[in-house]
């Protein structure tokens, strides 16, 4: 499992949506709010 301490409370938010059986989030999810060209983006 990955270390969690160093993410934001908003990568937190999504990590418990994925890790979450009864919420549709995935790993496609998760790329997308690291990837600066998606709208998901949770950079600044």
């Amino acid at each position: 499992m990955p270390d969690t301490s160093e993410m934001t409370d908003e990568e937190l938010d999504l990590w418990s949506d994925i890790n979450n059986p009864n919420n549709e989030a995935d790993m496609d999810d998760w790329a997308d709010a690291h990837n600066p060209n998606n709208d998901s983006y949770l950079g600044d």
